[in-house]
């Protein structure tokens, strides 16, 4: 998420949601509450990481603590969370 906000304010003339001063300034606050220092509630999050036979079964306890230092490799998928 960082890659795609620092993409954007280096070529915020080509993308098709700009970021506006004042408004959005990033994408990372459409998810995070960096005030509270908490994941969005309605936010769905998969934070996993691989284990020692490559699966990805390794938690990062993000939500709990948003300061957590992630296991490598890490992928974290973040969606909409509609509570379906």
């Amino acid at each position: 998420m960082a890659l795609v906000d620092k993409e954007e304010k280096e070529s915020s003339s080509k993308c098709i949601f700009p970021l506006y001063e004042g408004y959005i300034h990033n994408y990372l606050q459409l998810f995070v509450n960096m005030e509270d220092g908490l994941i969005y509630d309605d936010v769905g999050l998969s934070p996993y990481a691989p284990d020692d036979e490559g699966f990805f079964r390794k938690f990062n306890p993000i939500r709990e603590n948003l300061y957590f230092n992630i296991f490598p490799d890490t992928i974290i998928e973040l969606q909409q969370d509609v509570g379906c």
